[in-house]
């Protein structure tokens, strides 16, 4: 029975320095990385690993010429856009995709794949959405950690940079922020939607506001729009509230007959039992 229980001891000693053992947490060998950057009117971020040098070649070495990188270690490399850009001359969309590269001595193949789980295992060229190819830049100094950054930032413009040993490569990067602005201005100077008028209604009604104002705009938004049951409905809720029921029954019964072409069983219901109460 002694011998039992001092086994048992022992087994429970020996788990729990098993445990404590696995507790103990160590620096990575390429620490994981990650940046964000605006320009223009988007943002990008770069997530990606950052191993050393640690004494040995790297290009031409540890990593060879014109193969397949998956530019760091560990995991994929990511790179994310909150709107279209031109990556590298080449139109992109915006999205998240994984970079690969090809580095070679005088240029670099840039890759960005469609794939979030590619690697250089099962890399497959139709998953490509854009390869560019980029000058490599020589460095009179090494850099120990491989690292991104976005560098020359201007409104329009930017250059995502790749460092490593005494390497560069600088991927441009533009985003066309003049038409969208001019979009912008052109339909700020054009005045309000269809939208903006029945949102601005609907505040006017809804929080008890200028009865007319809230008429007043939602005519405006009818007559931008066209004739939609829904506000149509909420034109007689004006009326009424103004005191023209009569006014009030004929656009109910016109959002009525557009509820049911819709098939809209909450309008059709709602306009009927209205048109019922103010008809008495």
């Amino acid at each position: 029975m002694r011998k039992v229980s001092f086994i048992l001891t022992v087994c429970l000693m020996v788990g729990a320095i098993t445990c404590g053992t696995a507790q103990i947490n160590t620096p990575q060998a390429s620490p994981g990385a990650s940046f964000t950057q605006k320009f223009g009117l988007t943002e990008i971020k770069m997530e990606y690993s950052r191993p050393g040098i640690k004494g040995r070649t790297i290009f031409g070495g540890v990593v060879p010429y014109g193969e397949l990188w998956r530019t760091g270690a560990n995991g994929a490399t990511k790179f994310t856009t909150s709107d279209s850009i031109t990556f590298g001359g080449k139109g992109l969309a915006k999205g998240t995709y994984v970079l690969l590269t090809k580095p070679g001595q005088s240029e670099w193949e840039i890759i960005l794949n469609k794939n979030p789980d590619v690697s250089v295992f099962n890399y497959k060229p139709e998953d490509n959405i854009l390869s560019v190819k980029v000058p490599v830049t020589g460095l009179p100094f090494s850099i120990e950690s491989f690292t991104m950054l976005a560098s020359n930032i201007t409104t329009n413009s930017c250059e995502l940079q790749i460092l490593w040993e005494n390497t560069m490569v600088s991927i441009p990067m533009t985003n066309d922020v003049d038409s969208k602005v001019m979009a912008q201005i052109k339909q700020k100077l054009a005045g309000p939607t269809d939208g903006d008028y029945a949102a601005m209604s609907n505040y006017y009604f809804d929080n008890g506001k200028d009865p007319k104002q809230a008429l007043e705009y939602m005519n405006k938004a009818l007559a931008m729009g066209g004739d939609k049951f829904f506000l149509l409905r909420n034109k007689s809720l004006i009326q009424a509230k103004l005191g023209d029921k009569a006014g009030a029954i004929e656009t109910a019964k016109k959002s009525l007959e557009l509820s049911k072409t819709a098939k809209n069983a909450d309008y059709i219901r709602m306009n009927e039992k209205s048109i019922a109460e103010w008809s008495k």
